[in-house]
Formats: C-alpha cells, sequence, structure tokens
C-alpha cells in the first residue's frame, strides 16, 4: 500500500496554494504602475496590430504603411497621402510650419514608391521591414509613365516644385534617360534604381525630410489608455 496524504491534509494543501496563486495575483495587480506599464503593454500589444494608434517610428514605416499602388500618379499623390491617416497628419504638420520644400519631398516619396518595390522585386531585396506583402515587377509601361511623371513633376529644370538634389552627375544622368524614353526607347533597371537613388541625397532624406519626421514625432500626441485598450480587442 502506498503512502500518500491524509485526506484534511491533502484538502489544506490545497487551499494553501490556491491562496498563495490569488495573493501572487492580487500582488502583481496592486504592483501595477498604470502608466509606466500600460505604455508599455500598449507597445507590446500593439506591434502585433497593424492599427495600433501610435505612428510609424520611421520615415521608412510611414512610406510602407500608405500602401501606394501602382496606378498613382502626380495627380493622385495628394488623394493617396490623404487617405493614410499618419501620412495625413505629418503632411498637416509641415503644412502648419510652412515647410512646402518638405511638403514636395513628401509627394515625392510617396510617388516613388512603385519603382523602389519593383526594384526591390528585381534585385530579390529582403522584404522591407520583415513584412510578409509581395512586391510584383511594373509593367514597362508603368516603368516609363512612373519615371518620366516623377522627373517632370520633381527634376526638371520647367517644374514649379524641384527637390533639393546636391548630386548634379545623377541628375544629368536621369535627363538621359527621360530624353530616351521619349524617343521610346525602353528604360531599364539601372535608370530605375538611379532614380530611386534620390529619395537617399542628403538635400532630401538626411538634411531634407527625416529629421522633420523625427521632430514630428516627439509632438505626436502619445496614444490614451482607450486607445491603447481599443486596439488591442
Amino acid at each position: 500500500m502506498q503512502a500518500g496524504f491524509p485526506m484534511g491534509s491533502l484538502g489544506g494543501l490545497l487551499q494553501q496554494n490556491i491562496y498563495s496563486h490569488g495573493k501572487s495575483l492580487l500582488s502583481d495587480f496592486y504592483e501595477f504602475d498604470l502608466g509606466r506599464d500600460m505604455g508599455n503593454y500598449c507597445s507590446f500589444a500593439g506591434s502585433g496590430n497593424k492599427k495600433a494608434p501610435s505612428p510609424p517610428h520611421t520615415l521608412e514605416e510611414l512610406l510602407y504603411e500608405v500602401g501606394v499602388k501602382d496606378d498613382i500618379s502626380a495627380a493622385t499623390v495628394d488623394q493617396v497621402i490623404g487617405s493614410s491617416p499618419w501620412a495625413n497628419k505629418f503632411r498637416l504638420y509641415l503644412k502648419s510650419r510652412n515647410l512646402s520644400g518638405d511638403e514636395t519631398i513628401l509627394r515625392f516619396l510617396v510617388l516613388i514608391q512603385p519603382l523602389k518595390s519593383c526594384a526591390n522585386f528585381n534585385n530579390n531585396h529582403a522584404q522591407i521591414l520583415g513584412h510578409s506583402k509581395i512586391h510584383h515587377g511594373l509593367t514597362e509601361s508603368d516603368r516609363k509613365r512612373l519615371f518620366m511623371d516623377i522627373f517632370d513633376t520633381f527634376l526638371s529644370e520647367d517644374s514649379e516644385d524641384v527637390l533639393p538634389l546636391s548630386n548634379q552627375a545623377l541628375w544629368g544622368d536621369l535627363l538621359a534617360t527621360s530624353n530616351s524614353i521619349k524617343a521610346g526607347l525602353p528604360v531599364s533597371m539601372e535608370s530605375i534604381i538611379e532614380i530611386i537613388q534620390v529619395r537617399k541625397d542628403p538635400g532630401v532624406w538626411d538634411e531634407g525630410i527625416e529629421p522633420t519626421y523625427m521632430r514630428f514625432l516627439k509632438q505626436a500626441p502619445p496614444p490614451t489608455l482607450t486607445a491603447c485598450i481599443l486596439s488591442i480587442l
């Protein structure tokens, strides 16, 4: 016959375990810091929720979340920005401070997104930011259309919204490609990569819109307790 606990002892042991477990839960509850811990919890919970109330942490994340379609054009780029909550808030931030140059850069960065995705696809680059969305290649006609739309709107000497491009050699190559497209020649992937390089030109990115976006993040209101709760439901 195997030894065991007397029934009375077993009952007492179970009671003690339940009491200890309950006491631990109460202890955790009373040690919960509403301001600190709720913020941490919101960050954790929101990490798996694409509709988290906090703004994208980087400019690249903001541009990705806009979800630009291949049929975008210079005529529709403002509508596309307006349909993205945080991109639109950032644009309003720029308008309120009369940062028209950064507004122009934002429009350019949104318009060039399909070409950037096309280059990533053709060069077998890892998906941006680890997202699982599959980028597909653009048709030849879309590549030509977007290249010319971007060049004429933001890089042509005749444009009213010329980007502050510091690399004049790059501009010369893009002008040559523009002329070749007008002559009916195809646009090469090398030319697509060249126009994408405009994104990270110092006057456009490092000394342009990226520091402004960092300032925007600092003034963006943190998510409220209600917003945090709603984001995880």
